[in-house]
């Protein structure tokens, strides 16, 4: 399988505000020395408890922050933050807070047709943005709504067509579960495992869930404390963990009772 993204050695840390004037600097190691690999047709999973620096690092592997050290390559070229656009038709992302990642004074038809005419795509916009809408089980109608008038599920819909709209290989998904009610969870993640088959896509989902990796996954990558304390086929991991911290939070995960 082809290789798509890699990150190699991935640091990120932050200067934290000073609780006086006097007080000594303090500094938050968010990524510490993280390598993983993405192959063309796998899918991963980043888990881990909130502040476990997962979605620090898919900023990284996005290239919408800097690491301290380490690199990020796509298809072994190297991927540094700044003008990117041969790498923001190849990989896309999806965030948690769909009425945050959408401009309120925008048209859904806008709104999807963005990365198309940034990207300087070429064809029809409007035909493409009646597919995608079609695709998320959207009807092209409500291109001239706006997001207020759609409920929070809907709005992700109309952010996974946004993603989708440049056709890309890969779609990273930071959180896009969480901020969504668990019977539209349900359907969004059925959603996100059709448009994956039906377009191709390689996957990366950041999420602390462990259900939907185990859903939507092939491999997975446990985080804690900003380091990566174990990774490998998902299947294996969440069925037998090696480390502490994958059975702690695989024993978190709720069951209901028998």
């Amino acid at each position: 399988m082809t290789q798509l993204l890699k990150g190699t050695g991935l640091s990120r840390t932050f200067r934290l505000p000073r609780t006086s004037l006097f007080a000594p600097a303090v500094h938050r190691h968010a990524v510490q020395d993280v390598s993983l690999e993405l192959r063309e047709g796998n899918s991963l999973g980043i888990v881990g408890e909130s502040g476990s620096g997962k979605s620090t690092l898919a900023r990284l592997l996005l290239a919408l922050d800097r690491p301290d050290s380490g690199t990020v390559h796509y298809r072994g070229r190297e991927v540094k933050p700044g003008r990117l656009p041969w790498f923001r038709r190849e990989v896309q992302v999806v965030l948690q807070d769909p009425m945050g990642s959408l401009d309120p004074r925008a048209t859904v038809r806008d709104i999807v047709a963005e990365p198309l005419e940034c990207l300087r795509i070429p064809g029809d916009h409007d035909d493409r943005v009646d597919e995608l809408l079609r695709a998320v089980g959207l009807d092209p109608s409500v291109r001239g709504r706006y997001p207020h008038e759609f409920s929070g599920g809907q709005r992700q819909r109309i952010a996974i067509a946004r993603a989708l709209a440049p056709g890309p290989k890969v779609l990273v998904g930071d959180e896009p579960l969480s901020a969504l009610d668990v019977s539209v969870r349900a359907q969004i993640l059925a959603l996100l495992d059709d448009l994956a088959e039906a377009y191709g896509l390689t996957l990366l989902l950041v999420s602390h869930d462990i259900g939907v990796v185990r859903r939507l996954c092939t491999d997975v990558l446990v985080m804690k404390d900003g380091r990566a304390v174990e990774q490998g086929p998902a299947a294996s991991v969440l069925a037998d963990p090696r480390h502490p911290y994958t059975r702690r939070l695989l024993a978190a995960v709720p069951r209901l009772p028998a």
